[in-house]
């Protein structure tokens, strides 16, 4: 447009110096698009990223060489890798002055959130001196990269010193030989002849063949509840994501204890796996723990139904939620009285979602809170502990809630309707 008024104005009154100056704009203008071409063409750009799963704490590190192969000077280059990685931004600005140069810097950021997150393209952006002809160009495609929640040393807080007086987690008939005898049958040939009963044998006048079974010993159920109600908190600070911690590290400890660890969760990646003992389904549970997300649409009391026939007087069930004051919110705390009947020993790490709220999710003006359910459930004397938002969660499950301070309403002598505050403990 300048161009053209320029040689409009020289027309219009003959000025030659108009003329001058539209043929020195036509030539930069030429200048700049070929250097733009030829500089940007010999440009190479390549990143080095991280080919495993990395955990919640660890540091990213990637290593990004670009050159210019015998191309123009670029007065400045753009480096970004695109990536969804909260709280990442992998980009800089260079100059690359010469017609043979090379650069390398490194990308390094602290992963803190766990999940599946996607690295690249690498976007190479340029322009020439006078910045009228911008390029870009990508490189190199993207990888996926996996982010395992953090395991942090946490105490004994389940209280798993159960009676243990076997090596498994029920009661099962095996055909390997263990400790345990559950019963004898008829000999058959080939049978071994160390599995002789000869007491049984001695007193019916024929061979009498041990049975064996598994064994009684204490087992662990980690449930997580994540369902869409149980939202709280954004990114790192969310109430899911130290739900997550408090479940990776859970399952870590009590398998570290070489006790059997079962793990169930109707996430938007629904998982039940029932208690082994060693590793062998950890990794497989640390991944589901990774990419699911709080969009289940399974109420707690239902996932403690579907898990009742299998637990016993012998079962550790720990709870992790963030479940709040709704209507049925007294139902599951009920179920699980029922269950501490039975004999299981039950253990809730409660999420407090009002120290998880952020500013904008308490403009609502509705209480989000889920203070009555931490009433509902030390009053009916179960083990409780509850989990702050920027509090270690070592230190949450430090600290058994045992008494809980509620304001109970009473109608005062002169008529009026006074607030006073009652301490409720186990079992009041």
């Amino acid at each position: 447009m300048v161009i053209i008024m320029t040689f409009m104005s020289g027309m219009g009154t003959g000025f030659t110096l108009s003329f001058r100056l539209g043929y020195v704009l036509v030539i930069m203008l030429a200048i700049a698009f070929i250097w733009s071409r030829i500089g940007f063409a010999r440009i190479n750009a390549q990143v080095r990223r991280p080919n495993r799963p990395m955990r919640v704490g660890e540091q990213l590190s990637e290593t990004v060489e670009i050159s210019n192969n015998g191309g123009l000077p670029n007065p400045w280059i753009e480096i970004e890798e695109l990536t969804d990685i909260p709280g990442v931004m992998a980009g800089r600005i260079i100059d690359m002055p010469g017609v043979i140069v090379n650069r390398r810097f490194q990308v390094d950021a602290v992963m803190a959130q766990r999940g599946e997150f996607t690295l690249g393209p690498l976007v190479v952006r340029s322009a020439d001196p006078f910045g009228l002809f911008p390029n870009s160009r990508e490189y190199q495609g993207s990888d996926h990269l996996l982010v395992y929640p953090q395991a942090v040393p946490i105490p004994d807080y389940a209280k798993v010193n159960l009676n243990l007086s076997g090596d498994a987690g029920d009661r099962r008939r095996t055909h390997l030989a263990s400790p345990h005898v559950s019963s004898v049958r008829d000999y058959v040939a080939g049978d071994s002849m160390s599995r002789i009963h000869w007491p049984s044998t001695a007193r019916q006048s024929k061979l009498m063949v041990k049975l064996f079974d598994q064994g009684e010993a204490g087992e662990v159920w980690v449930v997580f509840d994540q369902h869409a109600s149980t939202v709280a908190g954004r990114n790192a600070e969310s109430a899911d994501e130290y739900g997550a911690t408090i479940a990776i590290s859970t399952i870590e400890k009590y398998q570290g204890m070489q006790l059997p660890v079962g793990y169930l969760s109707h996430g938007s990646e629904p998982i039940t796996r029932l208690p082994v003992r060693g590793g062998s389904q950890l990794e497989e549970i640390t991944r589901n723990i990774a990419i699911s997300k709080p969009e289940g649409d399974v109420e707690l009391v239902d996932i403690l139904a579907e898990l009742e026939p299998s637990v016993g007087s012998n079962t550790a069930l720990v709870v992790i939620t963030a479940s709040r004051s709704i209507a049925s919110f007294d139902h599951w705390v009920s179920a699980l009285q029922g269950l501490a009947r039975r004999g299981v020993n039950i253990t809730v790490a409660l999420l407090d979602r009002e120290s998880f709220l952020d500013t904008d999710q308490r403009s609502g003006g509705n209480d989000d809170s889920n203070r009555d359910v931490l009433t509902e459930l030390v009053g009916a004397g179960i083990r409780t502990y509850q989990v702050k938002q920027g509090q270690p969660v070592a230190v949450s499950l430090t600290d058994q809630i045992r008494e809980f301070q509620i304001a109970v309403p009473v109608v005062a002598e002169d008529g009026m309707i006074e607030q006073i505050a009652v301490e409720v403990g186990d079992g009041e």
